[in-house]
């Protein structure tokens, strides 16, 4: 019995360590075997009087052995215990009998009920087991389904983009126009493909355009020309309004396509206007800006190179924020130039540059270095307010037209060795907070220094001026610098 006890034990056990893995489905030679036989009537007919026979033979044993001398009382005695002791073994021995087949009763309906306990978890098992492989078919055949419709949406998208693709060869600009729209409405309402159609379209104004010729020399060709001036524009507009995520940056339109990148190199865009926008990454190599580009307004997420550029009318960066670094080294401006309230929050590079129109910074915020090394500004120069966070470099730089520095604030080191000012120049108000220098440098118009300070050392050995600048002993750390011509007021 304790062997099938243990054997009942370690069948519960493993019962209880399946159950938190995969049910299995109990085979026949896994179920319990029956501990305890059914007793037959006879095998308890034979138990019973077998056990009378032996208490018989125990008494009657006794018996005849206190029968030798039957007039002895004492003998008499004996013999009634003897037949006492024999009831009692008759009744006591019935009694554990009796006790044994309850127990055998009770054991056989525990097993019954553990029996039935098992069957149940076995049943329960297997539903699990066929609810698990029910609902893994359906994830199958969801997963199937899924699948068929994204195949279908996909060679739908396919089949729109390339029928799209191809209006934009036609030659007819209506059916072109056709196509750019087209384009847009798949990648508004399919976001995975924006940065293909976006590639398209900068594809489309990267091609070349027919050289202008004089008006009416070709009547057909004017109007081809005009035309295709229209899909252009169309294609533009069609970027830049995607471009601008609207007035709550946090909260932007749902038709603004984020994270794009344009590869605009070598376009010609003709009255490019992205004020306004968002330009995650914009290749402008080599870009040819037929009429005003416009830039208000717009945040350059990473660096912004306009190095080999061609603008041929105003440039507008008014309050534009350069978040990478700001290249216009070697930049050639043919027309006014507009950084009012621009901020260069990585580095702004312009040298030898050439303005030949006014150019404007007031306001501008240079949180890095500023080059503007050998740059030429031909005519006024404006950068009243601004802040330059760090050095500010105009080595060389040549000012033709009147230059402001009002106000300016120069918190790293200003140096403006070799400049030439060919006409007034001022810094009434500008606050250089380290070290400047004006060594070497020209002044041939007047030079405003009043209520300027300067924290730091200044040089202006071997600059020349035109006119003596009127300064304050108090304008200095260490009195007025001895190279300054004329008596210094008080």
């Amino acid at each position: 019995m304790i062997a099938s006890e243990r054997q009942d034990a370690r069948h519960d056990g493993a019962v209880s360590d399946t159950a938190s893995g995969p049910p299995p489905v109990l085979r026949p030679a896994d179920r319990p075997k029956q501990i305890v036989t059914p007793l037959s009537g006879r095998a308890v007919l034979a138990t019973a009087v077998g056990t009378a026979l032996v208490v018989a033979a125990v008494v009657t044993a006794l018996w005849v052995g206190l029968t030798t001398d039957g007039t002895d009382p004492s003998r008499v005695t004996a013999r009634l215990e003897v037949l006492r002791i024999g009831l009692s073994l008759g009744l006591g021995g019935g009694g554990l009998f009796a006790l044994y087949l309850a127990w055998r009763r009770q054991r056989s309906t525990d097993l019954a009920l553990l029996q039935k306990e098992r069957d149940q978890a076995d049943v329960a098992r297997a539903y699990a087991l066929q609810e698990r492989v029910a609902a893994e078919n359906r994830a199958h055949q969801e997963r199937v389904a899924l699948a068929t419709e994204t195949d279908a949406t996909a060679r739908r998208i396919t089949e729109l983009l390339g029928k799209a693709v191809e209006h934009l060869g036609a030659g007819e600009a209506p059916v072109r126009l056709g196509g750019l729209y087209a384009l847009e409405r798949l990648a508004q309402d399919n976001s995975e493909q924006r940065q293909t159609i976006v590639n398209v379209i900068c594809a489309y104004l990267r091609m070349p355009v027919d050289p202008a010729r004089e008006p009416g020399e070709d009547p057909d060709a004017d109007r081809q020309r005009q035309r295709e001036h229209e899909v252009r524009l169309t294609a533009q507009r069609i970027l830049t309004g995607h471009l601008r995520p609207g007035p709550e940056p946090g909260n932007p339109a749902a038709t603004f396509w984020p994270g794009l990148e344009l590869d605009l190199t070598g376009a010609v865009l003709l009255e490019a206007d992205f004020s306004g926008c968002h330009l995650h990454v914009l290749k402008l190599n080599s870009v040819t800006f037929l009429g005003a580009a416009r830039f208000a307004g717009t945040t350059f997420a990473e660096d912004a190179a306009f190095e080999h550029a061609a603008f041929t009318g105003e440039a507008q960066f008014g309050h534009a924020t350069f978040a990478g670094r700001a290249q216009f080294r070697g930049m050639t401006f043919p027309a006014s130039v507009d950084f009012a309230g621009t901020k260069f929050l990585r580095g702004a590079r312009f040298e030898d540059a050439s303005f030949t129109a006014d150019a404007g910074f007031t306001g501008a915020k240079f949180a890095r270095r500023a080059w503007f090394a050998r740059t030429v500004f031909a005519r006024g120069a404006e950068f009243g307010s601004a802040r330059f966070a760090t050095d500010a470099e105009f080595r060389g730089a040549v000012f033709t037209g009147n230059t402001r520095f009002v106000a300016t604030t120069f918190a790293g080191n200003a140096n403006f060795h070799g400049v030439a000012f060919r006409r007034d120049v001022s810094f009434r108000e500008a606050v250089f907070a380290r070290d400047v220098s004006f060594r070497g440098g020209v002044f041939d118009g007047a030079i405003g220094l009043r209520d300027a300070t300067f924290r730091k050392h200044t040089e202006f050995r071997g600059t020349r001026f035109a006119q003596a600048p009127r300064v304050t002993a108090g304008q200095f750390p260490g009195g007025v610098p001895p190279e300054l011509p004329g008596p210094a007021t008080a």
